[in-house]
Order: C-alpha cells, then sequence, then structure tokens
C-alpha cells in the first residue's frame, strides 16, 4: 500500500516558474501568523511569486516591537506617511495604537492563550526542537522576495506610520489592487 508521502509527486525545479500566490493575513495571532508565513516562504523558496496582504491586525506581527510604556507606541501614528490623514484622526485611534500588540514576539495563541503563558510555552517548544520563530520566518520569507502590502483602510484607521512601525519594506494599496492581484493568483489563501 503506497503512504500519502509517497503519492506526491517531487516538484520539478522550475515548476511553479511564473505562478503567483497571495496570502491575506487578517488575524493577530501567532499560530495563525506562523502558518502564514511558513507557508509564503515555502511556497516562495519553490519558485512561485508570493505576495502577503496584511489587514487589520495582521500588520502586528510585521511592526516594531515596542513597550507599553513607549511614546512611539501611543503617539507615533502622528508623523503620517503613505495611506495616511493625521488630520481625520480621533483621540481613539491612539489608544487603539497603545493597546495593541505590536511586534511578532507579542501576539497571542488564537486558543490557549493562558494571559500570555501558552505563546511562552509555544515559542520554548519550538526553540527546543529546532524550529524557525515568527521573528525568523519573517526575516526568511524578506530575504526570499515575498512582497508585502499593508491595506490602507487599517494604515489609516489604526494610525500605522509605514516607514516608521513597520520592520518590513511594504507598500500601501486598497482594496482594488487587492483584487486585481488575487485574480491573477494561482493560489490565495486567507487567515
Amino acid at each position: 500500500m503506497e503512504s500519502a508521502v509517497d503519492a506526491v509527486a517531487p516538484v520539478e525545479p522550475g515548476a511553479n516558474a511564473g505562478k503567483k500566490g497571495t496570502i491575506l493575513l487578517v488575524s493577530g495571532e501567532l499560530d495563525k501568523a506562523i502558518l502564514a508565513f511558513e507557508i509564503a516562504a515555502g511556497f516562495q523558496a519553490m519558485g512561485m511569486a508570493m505576495s502577503m496582504w496584511f489587514v487589520l491586525y495582521g500588520m502586528n506581527c510585521v511592526r516594531k516591537p515596542r513597550s507599553r510604556f513607549s511614546p512611539a507606541k501611543w503617539f507615533g501614528g502622528l508623523r503620517g506617511g503613505p495611506g495616511r490623514m493625521p488630520e481625520t484622526d480621533v483621540t481613539l485611534q491612539h489608544v487603539i495604537r497603545g493597546l495593541n500588540h505590536d511586534g511578532a514576539c507579542n501576539l497571542p495563541l488564537s486558543q490557549l492563550n493562558f494571559g500570555g503563558l501558552g505563546p511562552a510555552i509555544i515559542r520554548h517548544v519550538m526553540r527546543r526542537k529546532g524550529m524557525a520563530q515568527l521573528e525568523d520566518l519573517i526575516r526568511h520569507a524578506s530575504d526570499l522576495g515575498v512582497r508585502y502590502t499593508i491595506c490602507q483602510v487599517c494604515v489609516d484607521a489604526l494610525a500605522t506610520s509605514v516607514p516608521h512601525d513597520l520592520i518590513v519594506d511594504a507598500e500601501v494599496k486598497g482594496v482594488t489592487s487587492y483584487y486585481l492581484e488575487v485574480a491573477g493568483a494561482d493560489y490565495n489563501v486567507t487567515f
């Protein structure tokens, strides 16, 4: 009897050349972000041109980690930048910004979070098993050439200053650009 592993045909080098894929990361949870970046890096390494889109709390994993008491965390969005209209900001945007989980090292789990203990346990287990941490996956995906795009509406609503708040180079685009990219993609998934 043939196993499932044996039934999968090996991928020929260059077989995915010209193919495109998109990943939409809506969730700001550690387990979903790890999966999204593993898929993006793996598919990019196999020759598929991958693009990651970050919406709402999904962009938390590519934000610079900042202390809850850092002035840049609470007031950094005042700078403006691509996709921002600071003149229309309201105070609650900066409250959301200050209370938000910034950085890949501060994300909660979707299940069994236990007030932050769950992510610490998962990270410990991953380190002991020699698995890549989320920060490593982000760096690896960037090195492979995965493209990053942040939703323009989310940039403005969450008072994000793209060049100053992110650890990756990202474009700011709207939903029509996302639609056009997905329409031409061979693979599309949402987390």
